[in-house]
Parts: structure tokens; sequence; C-alpha cells
């Protein structure tokens, strides 16, 4: 266990150094505008020059990199914003503003691909060549090629702004208030868990159509093979029935590739909810990149690579979860590594 923790951080930290350098080496080869910074058009070539000399944008891109890393690991520093309209601002403040829309639609919506996916993977499973079976696979497919971007214009075309069943958009807290705008401005406030959950469960829908089928399929594939193991016909020799063996057996034995496949799929998460941010305008970490990549608000780099290290932190921790879910579930896992050491 010590060994797996130890290899999972070292690769966690591996992982960040690798990607915040490339975040820094493309900003330096490809700046956005012609001094690389973002500053007010007011001001002078001479102003902007002192900046960037201020914030140390003119050393080799390898001090710039270096004296983040020494940053983040002795004071776990993000750094501030390098828009000077907001210079000074730290990134950490920031992404902590964003961070609760973004884990509000990523953890509700894959709960809800969990509730619904474990139960049509079984089903599909124990009901093989039915036409239940050939439906859910159906949907499975239809579900594959569905673009988030596409899902979540559709569902808020008509759940929305048709028929008017569910809020088009923003992110009201779980805690505390904010104010809701609309194209005539401030439409009024909102906040608590009613607010909270009745913004946000149609981005989960949306969340959970486009995780939902790969998810099913693969619940299906694994109760499939397991029906067919000789402790499920030994079981059913000995009189069990087909409900104790598939909850007490075979869902247990399938929950340990799912585990693993949350694990790989945390950047796929980030993409979606960056799509997914975007539509409802829920201003989650998501919306953040999009803004700062497209030209909404001013480009910045220490912003971007801020997202960067909270997602490898988020992978690493991911597949820690996974690793440790998996020895829980499965016996063999334990004792395969156990026999290796």
């Amino acid at each position: 266990m010590l060994r797996t923790l130890a290899g999972r951080l070292v690769g966690g930290v591996v992982l960040v150094l690798l990607l915040t350098l490339m975040a820094y080496v493309v900003y330096a080869v490809i700046p956005l505008n012609a001094t690389g910074l973002s500053t007010p058009q007011e001001w002078t070539p001479e102003q902007a020059a002192a900046a960037r000399e201020r914030l140390g944008l003119d050393d080799p891109v390898l001090d710039q990199w270096g004296r983040f890393v020494r940053n983040l690991g002795t004071e776990g520093s993000l750094g501030t914003t390098l828009s000077l309209y907001r210079e000074g601002d730290p990134v950490r403040a920031v992404l902590e503003r964003a961070l609760p829309a973004t884990l509000s639609l990523a953890l509700g919506g894959f709960a809800i691909t969990l509730l619904l996916a474990f139960p049509l993977g079984v089903l599909s499973a124990i009901r093989r060549r039915t036409l239940l079976d050939r439906g859910i696979l159906f949907f499975t497919v239809v579900g594959i090629v569905l673009h988030p971007f596409v899902v979540g214009l559709l569902l808020k075309g008509l759940l929305a702004e048709r028929w008017n069943i569910a809020p088009d958009g923003s992110y009201c807290p779980l805690r505390g208030e904010t104010q809701l705008f609309s194209s005539q401005g401030v439409t009024g406030t909102c906040g608590g868990l009613v607010d909270w959950a009745s913004h946000l469960w149609l981005p989960w829908l949306t969340f959970a159509i486009f995780f939902l089928p790969i998810y099913t399929r693969l619940i299906r594939a694994r109760v499939v093979e397991n029906l067919g193991e000789l402790y499920v016909v030994t079981a059913r020799a000995k009189g069990a029935s087909e409900r104790q063996i598939v909850t007490g057996h075979v869902a247990r034995n399938a929950l340990g590739p799912l585990a693993a496949l949350v694990a790989i799929d945390i950047g796929t998460l980030v993409v979606a909810a960056i799509y997914i941010e975007t539509i409802f305008g829920l201003n989650g970490i998501g919306a953040l990149v999009v803004q700062n990549l497209s030209g909404q608000v001013p480009y910045d780099r220490n912003i971007l690579v801020g997202v960067v290290v909270l997602v490898a932190v988020a992978i690493t921790f991911a597949n820690l979860l996974a690793d440790f879910t998996l020895r829980g579930l499965d016996p063999r896992v334990r004792l395969g590594r156990a026999s290796q050491a």
C-alpha cells in the first residue's frame, strides 16, 4: 500500500511539473499580443515594458517556471494574476471563487451517472437479447456519438427556453446568496439548497447523458462476464436466487473496473465541464478557461497554470482513490500485490 501511495504521489508531482512547464513554454513562444501581457489600452509601450520587467516576464522562461515551482513547493502559492486590470489578485483566490460551481456540477452529475448506469447495466446484462437489452444498447450507442455541447444546447433550448421548466443558466451557491443577471440587468438573488439544486439539475442531466452510455456498457459487460464464472454456477447449485447472486457477488465485482474508469475519465470530465459551464453560464473553472482563451477577459497565463495544477492534483487524487477502491473490492488485487512485494 505504501509503495502504491508513494508511486502515485511521485507521478502526480511529475505531472504537475511537466504540465506547468509546457504552459510556460507555450506562453513564451506564442504570446497573445505584442507585449505578451494583458494591459489597459491607454498604456504606452514604455508602461507595458516596465510592467513586464516588474513581473519578471522578460526573464528566461525556465527562470520564471523555476520561481513558480519554488513558490508552489515552499509556500503553496500559485502566484498572482498577470492581467493588469486586476494585478496582484492571488490566483488561488480566483480559483477558489470558481471551484464551487465546478465541484457542484461534476459531483452531482457523476452521482446521477452512477445512480442510472448501475441499474441500467445490470438490467441489460440479466435480460440479454431481450427488447429491454436492445433498447438500452441503442441508447448507449446514440449517447456515445453525441457531443456534450450538442446535448446541452438541445436540453437548454427545450427544457429551459421553450418549456420553461428549468432555469436557463447561472449558478446559485449552496451557502450564501448571489445576484442573478439577465439581459435586463439584475433580476434577483438566489442561494440555499433548493435554488442550488434547481439551477443545477439541467446541467447535471447534460453531464450524465454524456457519461452514462460508456458506464452502462462497462457495467453490462462486467456483469455478463461474471455471470459465467464458476462461483455463480456454484451459488446457483446451492439454491441462491438470481437477486442474491447479482447483488451479493456479481455487482460487487463489477465495481472494480468502474473505479479505474472514473480515474481515467478525470481529463474528460474537465473538458465536459468546460462545455457545460459555458452553455449554462455557471462561471466555474471550465468557464474561467474558456474566458481566458477566447478573449472574453484579458488573457492570464498564471490563471491557466493554476487550473493545470488543480487538474493534475485531481487526477492524482482520483488515481489514489481508484487504487484503494480496487483493493477494497477485489481481494485478488491485495493478494497479487502482496505476493509481489
